[in-house]
């Protein structure tokens, strides 16, 4: 098992060294170079000879150890259908098929194109590029097949109605509970006229007649995309090409798809050379734009992402000819004010392509491509991870893959649709938990393009409020200033030692501490709070700690949550006793000397002594130290 450690992160030092003049000191931090998340070992998901590309995968709504790959596979000579492996342990192993069968054991045949989803009735909905119904007719449709066991079997095609010639189609279900159109699902596909829309409500059993949702001109717009919000609005994006501009076109529906506002301009884009796609090793390498929205019920909720791999130009936020990128609007597709650069490497250019975009419950952006910044000829690649948990403006770069790979053709024998430079279109990643789970295909044994996967596993974030006493203010209800508060997990029996301890700034208004506890494992801990000068306090009773959610709790809202009652009311608030300035966990005369000698020295600034955090230490700050050493005030713990 491989571990890395986000740069933010990079480096927890023990001691921090402060130069003053020919001297060092040291103070205390807490742990040293810990790594917040783990990478396992990436796996091949289900191991053949038959050829595995255009992987796709999706997370059950219902149970979130349970996730669906689908992948083109070529079951028999000359034809193509779609394989479906399936997890039941968050990816830890896997079982499936290299062809989806209905009842009787028949092979439905799939042309390509082939994306899973899960309703919120458990139901496998997969949606392809079918051959036409009409015998020997030569035109694809889109069509549909879905599980309710699992995937053990599939319905035969149900075909989308009313298609023309269809292409790239994608489908997306509503997933949220509190939507108008909860259990809905949507596909969408290009054809030559436009870009088309259908709906289900009933877990694919049949579909509504497809609409144009696109302006009606024509012009080339390939590769639409389909994701859903929070209210049970759907989004659509497409390219769209025309001549020299270049844009993502979107479209949005407020009804579950009965009318749609569309615009074919919606935002300007900057694609790579060949418009999305990049020709490398004799095979086509796409880059088409694919969409998520944050519906966490974070920050950033309702905050749309688009991603897709874009040049250097003035107005683009590539910064050479290939980059992965992310565009994001605000206000439900109305504009795009923000792009960045998802990719963090630096010096020449490399190729990233591929992209593919999951927000997980969190609401962090976690993009996963194909990447060359490894090799210096640009013609063999590796799979990253970019996450960014402030909504692009920042993303930390994660190596997935364990070896590398030549894109290149396939043999003969294994053309796709007998074309030598075709490979796929696209690779998938979903999310659990605390967990990312990509879905990608490579060629790195024995030439045979296969699924790959390899999970992620982050260390969840941890909420700890609590106010020391002198910070607060009661006038804005907010502290003075902010300041670190350091958090200790015990063991709940004696001699209750230290298990994991992090440190953070407690938040001025809501006053949270947001952490990450690296080694601590699902269990029950006392949680053990201190500041550099307040007395120290326990958790009443030990606290429920989940490797996978992590911790809440509040010091607040009530005296009783902290052992021996040991906290103080101050306008509605429950604080730390504040003014323990030489932290030997008792408020007495010498913290009262320590503060006098400091206000006759005129010292100020971040010292013990500013008891109440005003950057000072004056008379004011003795008020907390002398109505705390009347009465006896000390830490208190089992």
């Amino acid at each position: 098992m491989r571990t890395y450690t986000l740069s933010g992160y990079l480096q927890k030092f023990i001691t921090r060294f402060i130069l003053i003049g020919s001297f060092i000191f040291l103070s205390d931090i807490e742990t040293a170079f810990a790594s917040d998340f783990t990478v396992n070992p990436n796996l091949r998901v289900f191991p053949d000879t038959v050829t595995q590309v255009e992987t796709t995968i999706a997370t059950h709504p219902l149970n979130p150890m349970i996730m669906a790959g689908a992948a083109v596979t070529d079951v028999y000579p000359g034809g193509y259908t779609t394989g479906v492996y399936l997890t039941t342990n968050g990816g830890l192993n896997w079982q499936g098929k290299n062809a989806i069968k209905d009842s009787l054991g028949g092979i439905i045949t799939t042309v390509g194109n082939p994306k899973i989803i899960i309703d919120k009735n458990g139901t496998f909905i997969l949606t392809y590029i079918a051959p036409s119904p009409r015998p020997g007719a030569k035109d694809f449709k889109v069509g549909v097949s879905y599980s309710t066991n699992n995937g053990t079997y599939w319905s035969r095609t149900v075909y989308i109605p009313g298609i023309d010639t269809a292409d790239k189609c994608i489908c997306a279900t509503d997933n949220v509970p509190e939507s108008a159109y909860y259990g809905n699902s949507y596909v969408v596909y290009n054809e030559r006229r436009g870009i088309y829309f259908s709906c289900t409500t009933n877990s694919g059993r049949s579909w509504s007649a497809v609409k144009m949702i696109s302006p009606p001109m024509y012009y080339t717009r390939t590769g639409a995309f389909v994701t859903v919000g929070q209210n049970g609005e759907v989004y659509v994006t497409w390219p769209y090409l025309k001549n020299s501009e270049k844009y993502v076109g979107f479209a949005r529906s407020t009804n579950g798809g009965a009318t749609w506002d569309s615009t074919d301009t919606s935002c300007p884009v900057y694609p790579v050379k060949n418009d999305f796609r990049i020709n490398l090793n004799l095979v086509k390498t796409n880059c088409l734009p694919n969409a998520a929205v944050d519906n966490s019920g974070g920050p950033r909720n309702g905050w749309i992402y688009f991603v897709s791999s874009e040049r250097l130009n003035a107005n683009s936020p590539a910064y050479d000819s290939c980059d992965v990128t992310v565009h994001c609007s605000t206000d439900k597709g109305a504009t795009w004010p923000y792009k960045y650069k998802v990719n963090r490497d630096s010096g020449s250019y490399h190729y990233q392509i591929f992209p593919a975009i999951n927000i997980d419950n969190s609401g962090n952006l976690n993009v996963v491509y194909y990447d060359t910044r490894n090799t210096v000829t640009r013609d063999s690649f590796q799979v990253y991870l970019s996450r960014s948990t402030n909504g692009g403006q920042n993303f930390e770069d994660i190596l997935l893959s364990d070896h590398k790979f030549k894109l290149k053709q396939m043999v003969s024998s294994k053309w796709l649709f007998a074309i030598p430079s075709y490979i796929g279109t696209g690779i998938g990643v979903t999310s659990s938990d605390n967990k990312v789970v990509p879905f990608w295909f490579d060629n790195s044994v024995n030439d045979e393009y296969q699924a790959f996967t390899s999970i992620v596993e982050f260390k969840p974030k941890s909420f700890i409020k609590a106010i020391p006493e002198g910070f607060f203010n009661s006038v804005s209800q907010s502290l003075n200033s902010r300041d670190t508060l350091k958090i200790y997990l015990r063991n709940s029996v004696s001699p209750y030692l230290v298990v994991d301890s992090a440190k953070d700034k407690i938040d001025s208004v809501t006053f949270n501490t947001e952490v990450i506890f690296i080694n601590a494992v699902t269990g029950n801990y006392y949680v053990d709070i201190k500041h550099r000068n307040s007395i120290g306090i326990w958790s009443k009773n030990p606290v429920s700690y989940s490797s996978s959610t992590g911790l809440n709790f509040d010091f607040t809202s009530a005296g009783q949550s902290a052992f021996g009652d040991n906290l103080t009311l101050r306008n509605g608030k429950w604080c730390l006793y504040s003014g323990d300035i030489n932290r030997d966990e008792i408020i007495d005369i010498e913290d009262i000397s320590i503060l006098e000698n400091d206000i006759s020295n005129n010292l100020g600034g971040y010292i013990n002594s500013d008891v109440n955090g005003d950057g000072i230490t004056d008379a004011s700050d003795m008020i907390y130290i002398d109505n705390n050493s009347f009465i006896n005030v000390s830490c208190i713990h089992p």
